[in-house]
C-alpha cells in the first residue's frame, strides 16, 4: 500500500505499538509522560481518520495487535457524520478510543457556520433535544454553539437501522470497572468530543472515565457552560501558534470562551502546511512525547531503557551499552547507530528522525540491544565491519543498520525527498535482509516522512520473517 493511505496505514502501525495499555502506562510512568503519550496517540488517531479509503486497511492492521476498528455513520439534514472507536481488550482491562474527524465534506462547512447558541441541558436524548429548542434563553444559562450540538445530537444520539445511538455503546464500552474512554477529534472533531463528553456526563457516565484530547478545537460554549462542565471534564486542548481557527468563534460571535487544560505548541519550522492541519498537530505530538520520555536524551539506548522504565507493551528491550556480555545469546539483534545524510534545512530533526526510526525497528525482534556509544564510521564497509564487532561483543547474533538520507527538490525548496534504507546481517557480515523505501514532504513533515518509510520497511522485515528466512 502505497501514497497517503499508506502513510495512514503506517501511522497507525506505530499507534498499535506505542498504545499498549495506557491505564497500566499511566499508572508506571509520571503524568507529563502519560500526558505526552496520550496526546502522541490521539494525534495519530485523528490524523488517520481523514481518510475513509483506509479503513479496512486499519481494520486489519489494528486487529494484529488485538484491536477492534468500528466506524459509525450517521446522517440527517442537519449534518452527515462519522465516529470511529478503536476497542482494547487487555490484562488490566478494557480501553476505548472514540474518534471525531473535522471538517471535510461540505455539510461539515454548513456546520461549522451555524454558530449562534443553543440552550444547553437535561440528562436524556429527549430532554438534549427538548432544551436546544428552547426559544426564550437568558445570557446567564449553559448554551453552546448550534452546529456543534446538532452534529453531537445526530453522531450519538439519533437511533440507527437497529434503533441502537452511539451514545449508547459508549456507555456500554464505560460501563465495566476496568474502562476507560479517550474521545478526541481535531477542529471541528474536538468541539463534538467536547459536547459528546458534557453529554455523557449528564446522563450519569462517570466523568473519572472519560479524557478529551482536542487539536485546535473552537469554543464550544459560553462561560455558563464552561462554568458547569468545566470542573467535571478532563479536557486536554492542544492548540498551535498562529492557528486562527481555535479562537474564530470568539471574533464572529460574542459570548463564546474556552476551558480545560490548554497545552500551547510551537510548530515546526520544517513544516510547511497551514497551522491548523493536524500534519502539525501530529508532529509536536511526536516530539513532545520523546522529549517526555527521554528527557533530553535522544538515543537509542536512552529509548529502551525508557521502554522497559515504564513497561511499554511490544518485545522486552535490554540496555548492553555500557557493559557487554562476551557470551552469545541467539536472537539478539544490534540495532547499530543510525546513519543520517540530510539538508541543513533539516537537520535540527535529526534526533527526533533517530529515536522514531529505532522505536518501530525495535518493536520486530524479540531481543535488542542499541548502542550510542559512539560515532558511526561513514565509509559503508568500516560502518558494517564495525557494527558486526560491536554485535559480538554484546552477544548479539544480528545485526541491524538504518540509513536515512535526504536531498531538496531543485523546483521547490520546502519540498523535500527522504530514503531509508533498513539492512540485517549476521554477524559475520552475511546479508539477511535489505530494504530501501522512499517519500516526499508533499503531504507531511521530515520526521513523519521517517516515520512512513519505516513503517513500509517493518513490512518487508515482517514478511521475511514469515517466509523463515529472517528470524525472529
Amino acid at each position: 500500500m502505497r501514497g497517503f493511505a499508506g502513510l495512514l496505514w503506517g501511522f497507525f502501525l506505530s499507534l498499535a505499538l506505542l498504545i499498549g495499555s495506557p491505564a497500566a502506562v499511566r499508572a508506571q510512568t509520571a503524568d507529563s509522560v502519560w500526558q505526552a503519550r496520550m496526546a502522541y496517540i490521539c494525534a495519530l488517531a485523528d490524523m488517520a481518520v481523514y481518510s475513509s479509503s483506509m479503513n479496512e486497511a486499519v481494520r486489519q492492521e489494528m486487529g494484529q495487535f488485538g484491536w477492534q476498528f468500528k466506524d459509525y455513520k450517521q446522517s440527517d439534514r442537519r449534518a452527515d457524520t462519522t465516529f470511529y472507536t478503536l476497542v482494547h481488550e487487555g490484562g488490566s482491562g478494557r480501553e476505548a478510543l472514540v474518534v471525531i474527524p473535522g471538517t471535510e465534506k461540505l455539510k461539515d462547512v454548513e456546520v461549522d457556520l451555524r454558530f449562534g447558541k443553543v440552550l444547553f441541558g437535561g440528562s436524556t436524548p429527549q430532554e438534549f433535544r427538548s432544551f436546544a429548542a428552547t426559544e426564550k434563553v437568558k445570557a446567564e444559562q449553559p448554551m453552546v454553539h448550534q452546529g456543534f450540538n446538532d452534529y453531537t445530537m445526530t453522531a450519538f444520539f439519533t437511533p440507527d437501522a437497529d434503533g441502537v445511538m452511539g451514545a449508547d455503546r459508549l456507555r456500554e464500552l464505560a460501563a465495566d470497572g476496568n474502562e476507560r474512554l479517550y474521545l478526541t477529534g481535531h477542529s471541528l472533531g474536538g468541539a463534538v468530543a467536547t459536547l459528546l463528553a458534557a453529554r455523557l456526563v449528564s446522563m450519569g457516565v462517570d466523568p473519572d472515565k472519560l479524557s478529551v484530547f482536542t487539536f485546535g478545537a473552537p469554543t464550544v460554549g459560553n462561560t455558563a457552560f464552561a462554568e458547569e462542565y468545566g470542573y467535571r471534564i478532563d479536557l486536554n486542548r492542544y492548540t498551535m501558534g498562529g492557528d486562527v481557527v481555535k479562537n474564530a468563534l470568539q471574533a464572529l460571535k460574542s459570548g463564546y470562551v474556552h476551558f480545560g487544560t490548554e497545552y500551547r505548541w510551537k510548530k515546526n519550522e520544517n513544516s510547511h502546511k497551514f497551522n491548523h492541519a493536524i500534519v502539525g498537530y501530529l508532529d509536536a505530538a511526536i516530539r513532545g512525547y520523546y522529549d517526555e520520555l527521554l528527557q533530553g536524551d535522544l538515543s537509542m539506548a536512552s529509548l529502551l531503557a525508557a521502554k522497559e522504565a515504564v513497561g511499554a507493551d511490544g518485545p522486552q528491550a535490554e540496555r548492553q551499552v555500557q557493559s557487554w556480555r562476551p557470551v552469545s545469546s541467539p536472537g539478539r539483534v544490534y540495532i547499530a547507530p543510525v546513519a543520517l545524510d540530510l539538508p541543513q534545512d533539516i537537520a535540527n530533526d535529526s534526533a527526533y528522525m533517530q529515536v522514531v526510526a529505532g522505536d518501530i525497528l525495535m518493536h520486530q525482534f524479540s531481543h535488542v540491544v542499541a548502542d550510542d556509544a559512539y560515532a558511526r564510521p561513514g565509509a559503508v564497509v568500516d560502518a558494517l565491519f564495525t557494527a558486526c564487532r560491536r554485535a559480538e561483543e554484546a552477544g548479539c547474533d544480528r545485526v541491524a543498520m538504518v540509513n536515512i538520507s535526504g536531498a531538496a527538490d531543485k523546483e521547490n525548496p520546502n519540498l523535500y525527498r527522504l530514503a531509508t534504507s533498513v539492512e540485517v546481517y549476521t554477524t559475520t557480515g552475511e546479508p539477511l535482509l535489505n530494504t530501501v523505501t522512499s517519500t516526499t514532504t508533499k503531504e507531511i513533515t521530515p520526521i513523519e516522512a521517517v516515520m512512513y518509510d519505516m513503517t513500509r520497511a517493518v513490512d518487508d522485515i515482517r514478511e521475511a520473517q514469515r517466509q523463515g528466512t529472517l528470524p525472529e
